[in-house]
């Protein structure tokens, strides 16, 4: 099952995530992710705040349980004011088959 893991919150994004980075490339389980660029240089439509998302990783891991487990190896998800929500990916019905 694929997930997205977003970073997200105040405070510099740029955190050493090289420990989350070895473990799930070494388990084959990291597909990719970014940082995304400053949210002042982004537009949003209908005209809002910028959302506090700041970058993003997708795994391809056996279940949940385990892309919770990868993704507490993320600073995001100890340090104060940031986070990681980790969300399932979604296919088309047609890619089932």
């Amino acid at each position: 099952m694929k997930f997205l893991l977003i970073l997200q919150g105040v405070g510099d994004p740029r955190l050493p995530r090289g420990e989350f980075e070895r473990a799930a490339a070494e388990a084959g389980e990291l597909l990719y992710g970014e940082l995304l660029a400053d949210p002042q240089l982004s537009v949003q439509l209908p005209a809002g705040e910028p959302s506090r998302i700041d970058g993003y990783y997708v795994v391809d891991v056996e279940d949940r349980d385990r892309a919770v487990e990868l993704a507490r190896l993320l600073p995001d998800a100890r340090a104060g004011g940031r986070s990681v929500e980790v969300r399932a990916l979604m296919r088309p019905a047609a890619a089932d088959v």
